[in-house]
This record gives structure tokens, C-alpha cells and sequence, in this order.
């Protein structure tokens, strides 16, 4: 009997200042711990730096997103936001529901920089075909339905036959008559020689995507092919020889390199001003994030604070993204 009434006591007794403080400690931590769950593995929230996704998205539209969908994929990298200090940490996934199929509007790690995401819609899929005609896409040779918000802001029409120094693959035209271009599909194989050498840079910067070690070696040299080195690369191909490079430490003559991931082509809605896979290629699977839901906040940041309640565009409030 007396233990139970020490027990009452013990329930019933004031915490102390040190106890409410451990408590108050272990509330936040575990707070903060299902804040990074729930944003590392199911919603997670982005804003639209750029007018790339008009009308669709805009510049200032601050959105959630669905993590869950194309399969819940842990951090690679772990730094300062808004900065290059951190590192990078090896990452897994967690299957999901689905692949990004055309017409997904999806939210991925810019490949160039993988610190950063964009949005962009899926055009297609691997083993698609794309192409632009006069402003007009086409996937596989069928007309691909504009986007409903898209737009167009440069009613003047690249030639044709007018190459843009900046297009990818090399030598695949422009923005507005592109291609056609195919996108790898699991299963393909690339193989190098002296008389592919036109495929080079176009395959390079598919393995480089997929996490594959490029290096030049020369004089007993090595010298890593990288993304910031590209506008060397045309150069590299002219001047040297297929015995002159390594991928994984395997001499380049004797590589085989065999697509293992599905790979997307992304392109914004507004078709004259987007920086999308025209210029630097296929987005692999690997860099998928998700799906955006729903615009919850707008901010129109062009305007001055002294119109401070058309600054912000209420008309956006909960849309759906589509």
C-alpha cells in the first residue's frame, strides 16, 4: 500500500525547472525530426524562380509538392542553403506509384547542378522521338498538345537550318525547329571510335549524368571530364583519339556503356524563354523529386512594396497545378 501511494505522489509531484526544460527539449527535437521526415519522404515545398513554366507557374509562386509519387528518394547532398558549402552522401529510394509519363509537370535535380531543382513538363519518355517544327512539338510524330497555360513571347521563328551554339545534342538545330532527337531508352548501348566521334558529346554528357568518371589522359596526364569543362569538350573530340580517354578507369575503345536508368525529356510551357532539355539534355530517373500539388502562397516580386496588396496574387491561393 505504501508503494502505491509513493507511486500517486511521484505522479502527482510539480516538475522541476530542469525536467520541464528536458521536456520542452525533447518536444522540439521530436518535432523537428517529423518536419524532415514528412519533407524528406512525402511533401516537401518549392518556389518558382523564373517565368519558364508561364502561365502555368509563376515567377514568385511558392507550391507543395508530392515526394511520394515517383518513389521517396533520401538526400545527396547535405550543406548551406542557397550556398555550394556542404557534401555530397550517398542516397537511396524508396520505390513509387509511378514513373513521370508525358504531360507531368515534374520537379527534378537540374542536372548541370544537381544543388538545384527545376520544374519543367515531362514532353517524353525514353525511346520517344522529339521534335520541333516551327514552334510546334511532336513526340514520335504526333502533334503534342500545348499546354493549356503555355505560351509562346517571340513570335519570330528560327530558320530551320539555323544552328544555335548552345543546343544539345550539337548539331540538332534550334529552339524552334529542334531535332528530331531520341531519348535513350534502358537497354541502349554505346560503344566509341574514331569514326563515331559526332555521338561523343552527346553520350559523355549521358554518362556523366548517370554518375560514370570520364578522363582525358594524355602525356601520362589526366584530365576529368566534367560539366564545367564542356565548351572544351568539341575541341577534345577533334583533337584527340578514342585511345586517348578513360571511363572508370576502362580504356574508352574497349567501354560499352549500357543505359540502366529511364531518362525524360523536360521542356517549360513557355516555350521562347525556358532553359530545358533543348539545351542540356535527358533528365535520368535518379534525379526525379516529384510532382507538384498546389500553389498555396504567390508573391508577385516585381512590383513595389508600395502596392503592397497587388504584390500579392490572391487569385492563386490553393490552384491546383496542372
Amino acid at each position: 500500500m505504501s508503494h502505491h501511494k509513493t507511486d500517486k505522489n511521484e505522479e502527482s509531484r510539480p516538475q522541476t525547472p530542469m525536467e520541464k526544460t528536458i521536456d520542452f527539449i525533447k518536444l522540439i527535437v521530436s518535432t523537428l525530426i517529423a518536419v524532415f521526415l514528412i519533407r524528406t519522404f512525402i511533401i516537401s515545398t518549392y518556389q518558382i524562380p523564373t517565368a519558364s513554366m508561364e502561365d502555368t507557374l509563376l515567377t514568385g509562386d511558392h507550391i507543395i509538392a508530392n515526394k511520394f509519387v515517383y518513389g521517396v528518394r533520401s538526400p545527396d547532398w547535405i550543406g548551406i542553403p542557397y550556398t555550394k558549402i556542404g557534401f555530397h552522401t550517398p542516397f537511396f529510394r524508396i520505390p513509387g506509384f509511378r514513373n513521370p509519363k508525358p504531360g507531368d509537370i515534374v520537379i527534378f535535380k537540374y542536372p548541370e547542378d544537381t544543388r538545384d531543382s527545376y520544374v519543367k513538363r515531362c514532353i517524353a519518355g525514353s525511346g520517344d522521338t522529339v521534335e520541333v517544327r516551327n514552334k510546334e512539338v511532336y513526340v514520335n510524330g504526333k502533334r503534342f498538345r500545348d499546354a493549356p497555360d503555355g505560351k509562346f513571347i517571340d513570335w519570330q521563328i528560327y530558320p530551320e537550318n539555323g544552328q544555335q551554339y548552345n543546343i544539345f545534342p550539337p548539331g540538332s538545330g534550334n529552339r524552334d525547329n529542334y531535332g528530331p532527337v531520341r531519348v535513350p531508352a534502358v537497354g541502349d548501348t554505346f560503344h566509341f571510335s574514331n569514326l563515331n566521334k559526332q555521338t561523343w558529346y552527346e553520350r559523355w554528357t549521358i554518362m556523366l549524368y548517370e554518375g560514370h568518371k570520364i578522363e582525358a589522359v594524355r602525356n601520362g596526364k589526366r584530365k576529368t571530364l566534367d560539366l564545367e569543362n564542356r565548351r572544351l569538350w568539341p575541341d577534345w573530340i577533334r583533337a584527340y583519339s578514342v585511345n586517348m580517354f578513360e571511363v572508370d578507369a576502362v580504356p574508352m575503345k574497349d567501354y560499352v556503356h549500357r543505359i540502366h536508368m529511364e531518362h525524360y525529356f523536360m521542356m517549360g510551357d513557355n516555350r521562347d524563354n525556358s532553359l530545358d532539355s533543348r539545351y542540356w539534355g535527358f533528365v535520368p530517373r535518379r534525379y526525379v523529386l516529384g510532382e507538384p500539388i498546389i500553389i498555396y502562397w504567390s508573391w508577385n516580386r516585381y512590383l513595389p512594396w508600395s502596392k503592397i496588396m497587388k504584390k500579392v496574387r490572391w487569385n492563386r491561393f490553393l490552384r491546383l497545378v496542372h
